[in-house]
């Protein structure tokens, strides 16, 4: 039947004919055109010369795969799931707009009973995320407006107000120029950078009201202010960036998702430069109108009472720091101390949940299950969360069965194709009712799936899930390595609210081994390529060719009737035909046939054995976890040859925070390089870098009193807040530099100095304080916990920038009161 059905199907050319020149093409029939040709080919009948139809002998059936390997679900209803996804570039909302627009045309266009939906609609996920974002930058915007001109009046204010939108759009120009879209994260980044790139802008008005104010002319002001403080500036935005510069070079996934991060910041800041060296200036000679105070003396005289009684409270208060500056020095050092104890205290956190309206529900059958039980189980959990009485909140869902579908989120990977693996993903009305659905759902898979092993997970915004734990035990004896992965799988599932425990090894699963008896098949003239062909052709069916329709090739199989191999017994009862003779001849009389349990899998890590035990906590992090579980590793007791090592959030985190650390030598000292030049000067540069660990005690303390984890973003605000002080520092160095550089002596240049950087300084830290609260307040999800940072860090850095630096100078230069 296979060599009849192989040599007839075929499509062959046969040669040309010469017929006066021309060439005619000789092509002979015999491929199959429909089922009918399949079933009317005629067999020879061995050892005579009749024949016999093959649907004489033979059932020629059209179906499907059997066991099918993958299968799609959505809503419950089968359907095939197409993947699109948009070039870089392009508008993902417009392009969404667009794409609905197709498929309402194409729907009208398909059988009846056939419908085309959207299983997830990513436009308008996006969409969302980037008017939250965009909403806070406008409140952000707004907020810096009001607080520059409360300060600074109205006129003033509105020229360092109106350099604020400027400066971001010429950073839109040079984003868009550069290939930077405008997502979620290159939206916060912008709303952290307008603290830092408002500073420039209110220390040119300031210094030129100030001048103005002191009787210089306006256009003389303009211009000294630019050549005063162009350098300074310059520096200062240099080591922000220099600050920022390692997260720009961090490769792999982690850097792909941040890098618009430090890409925005550094244009934002090279633009704020920029323009505060010539907007801001023309803007200040056109519209600036201010008092000549008759006080020159007074080197920031506010223009009213009540700032006058700020700045000699300030001035009152700061004579009395640097009469007591080595007690102040002291009381440094202990905040020091005090804030390595804090830190040793914060929740540590890679990254945090994400806000979706989605969550995932992995569903595992014991390893060896056939696709068709994982199947009707995926079936049975997508029909329960259909239920609206049961679950009202669910607003579709989409199932694979055998596969994880295509991937559709970044940071998502999908599961390994298997028969006993299933993935759904459920959407709900809003994010805030996922977290109370993927509780119900392991309480029913708990309840009523007792088959399957069901992992709930909501959606995460980094490269793992957060609180994610992996431990890979790593040797060369699989016996060994499956045992203690059994033992410690066992053991962190004993403790109260451990989740999603799993090893990768599964379980064992039940295997025939057919042992041939090469003498007796040689002598019987059968080989191992015949036996393994006549099992395959009893059980999965063998492929003899293709039928050919259209542009389709449908495989033809040889397979036992279904009675013939739905029980195990009937493995005992196969045939075997010699490819030689044709004879047959049962399959026990050339080899013996036994069952073991064998393994279902093997996994390595960097070619090594190795089996990797997940699990997660309802309430504690990863390292939390990992404490917990540290004692049940050790009582493995693992043999000489034999390791464990920790993977998923805690090992990516190191990873990142190794890359992010690689370059950060460099760049430190390009920072120090920097504030050498500058100053020309050593203990200029120590006292500035001495309080940003101050600064950072001060963050870490807003960490633990607004309840936030110390996350990849977190670390990247100690970097900005790092580049905030360090510019602060410069900006009253410098001053004070200028101040004695007319002529003042070094006590009343340092009281001066830092009198008259009041306002900017405390300016700055409110504009920033104030434009990261709306991330605080909505409790941003990727940046609440950077934004805290920010927020407590440079409250607690201003109060050192106005106190601790002027004390520092005065200690390191012998700085003493004026006589009298």
């Amino acid at each position: 039947i296979v060599d009849t059905l192989v040599r007839q199907n075929v499509v062959l050319p046969s040669g040309r004919i010469d017929a006066a020149g021309q060439d005619i093409v000789v092509e002979p029939t015999g491929n199959f055109r429909d089922i009918e040709d399949i079933e009317n080919v005629l067999i020879p009948i061995p050892d005579s010369e009749q024949t016999v139809r093959l649907k004489d002998v033979g059932n020629v059936l059209r179906g499907y795969e059997d066991p099918p390997l993958s299968l799609a679900y959505y809503n419950g209803h089968p359907a095939i799931v197409i993947s699109v996804s948009i070039t870089p570039g392009v508008n993902s909302v417009a392009f969404g707009e667009a794409l609905v627009k197709k498929i309402r045309a194409l729907e009208a266009e398909l059988p009846i009973g056939y419908v085309m939906d959207f299983a997830t609609f990513q436009p308008d996920l996006v969409e969302v995320a980037v008017n939250g974002a965009l909403s806070n930058v406008y409140q952000t915007l707004a907020i810096v407006l009001v607080v520059v001109m409360l300060f600074l009046g109205v006129r003033t204010g509105l020229i360092v107000g109106s350099f604020v939108p400027m400066t971001m759009l010429m950073g839109l120009i040079i984003m868009g120029s550069s290939g930077i879209e405008l997502e979620r994260v290159s939206i916060a980044s912008a709303i952290i950078a307008l603290g830092m790139l408002v500073d420039n802008g209110i220390v040119i008005a300031e210094d030129i009201r100030s001048r103005m104010e002191r009787g210089e002319e306006k256009r003389a002001a303009c211009l000294e202010t630019g050549r005063t403080l162009a350098i300074p500036l310059l520096t200062a935005s240099l080591t922000t960036i220099l600050a920022f510069l390692p997260m720009l070079l961090i490769d792999g996934q982690t850097g792909e998702y941040a890098y618009s991060l430090p890409m925005v910041v550094i244009i934002l800041l090279l633009s704020s430069w920029f323009l505060s060296m010539y907007m801001t200036p023309c803007m200040s000679f056109w519209f600036m109108k201010v008092k000549v105070q008759p006080n020159s003396a007074a080197q920031a005289s506010p223009s009213d009472a009540d700032e006058s009684k700020l700045y000699q409270f300030y001035r009152r208060l700061l004579e009395t720091i640097l009469n007591f500056r080595k007690l102040v020095l002291l009381g440094s050092i202990g905040l020091l101390v005090l804030g390595g104890l804090v830190a040793s205290q914060l929740t540590k956190e890679f990254f945090g949940p994400s806000e979706r309206n989605q969550f995932l529900v992995y569903l595992d059958m014991p390893a060896g299950t056939r696709s068709t039980a994982t199947d009707a189980t995926t079936r049975k959990l997508a029909a329960w969360l259909a239920d609206k009485e049961q679950n009202p909140e669910v607003t579709g869902t989409i199932a694979y069965v055998g596969n994880g579908g295509p991937r559709f989120f970044l940071v998502l990977s999908p599961v390994d194709p298997d028969p006993h693996v299933a993935f759904l993903v459920v959407n709900t009305e809003t994010p805030d009712q996922a977290p109370e659905l993927v509780e119900r759902v392991r309480q029913y898979a708990n309840d009523r799936i007792p088959e399957a092993t069901v992992r709930v997970k909501r959606m995460w915004l980094g490269s793992e899930e957060p609180g994610f734990l992996e431990l890979r035990i790593i040797g060369l004896d699989p016996e060994y390595l499956f045992d203690k992965g059994r033992a410690l799988t066992a053991a962190i599932k004993a403790i109260p609210g451990s989740l999603d425990v799993r090893s990768d090894w599964e379980n064992k699963v039940l295997k025939i081994r057919v042992m041939v008896d090469q003498t007796r098949a040689r002598r019987s003239e059968v080989t191992s390529e015949d036996i393994a062909n006549s099992l395959m052709t009893h059980m999965d069916g063998l492929k003899i060719t293709e039928y050919r329709e259209g542009d389709l090739a449908i495989p033809v199989l040889a397979r036992s009737v279904e009675e013939e191999r739905e029980n195990l017994e009937d493995l005992w009862n196969a045939s075997v035909t010699s490819s030689q003779t044709g004879d047959r001849m049962p399959l026990t009389q050339i080899a013996n046939i036994d069952a073991r349990w064998d393994f279902s899998r093997i996994s390595r890590y960097k070619q090594e054995r190795t089996v990797t035990v997940e699990a997660k906590h309802e309430t504690l992090k990863a390292e939390e976890l990992l404490t917990a579980i540290r004692p049940l590793i050790e009582d493995l007791e693992l043999k000489a040859g034999y390791r464990w090592e920790v993977g998923g959030e805690i090992e990516s985190r190191i990873e990142t925070m190794e890359k992010l650390t690689r370059y950060m030598p460099a760049c430190f000292f390009g920072i120090i390089v920097l504030l050498i030049w500058q100053f020309n000067s050593f203990r200029r540069p120590a006292i500035i870098f001495y309080t940003i660990p101050l600064a950072f005690t001060g963050a870490f303390w807003g960490l633990i009193i607004m309840r936030a984890p110390f996350d990849f973003f977190g670390m990247l605000g100690l970097l900005s807040l790092a580049g905030v002080i360090i510019n602060n520092g410069i900006v009253l160095m410098d001053k004070i530099d200028i101040e004695q550089a007319a002529g003042k002596a070094p006590y009343q240049a340092v009281v001066d100095a830092a009198v008259s950087r009041l306002r900017p300084i405390v300016m700055t830290t409110v504009t920033t304080v104030l434009g990261v609260l709306p991330l605080i307040v909505s409790n941003d999800p990727l940046f609440y916990a950077m934004a805290c940072i920010l927020g407590w860090g440079l409250i607690f850095g201003t109060v050192l920038t106005l106190g601790l630096v002027p004390a520092l100078y005065a200690v390191l230069f012998r700085v003493k009161p004026a006589a009298g």
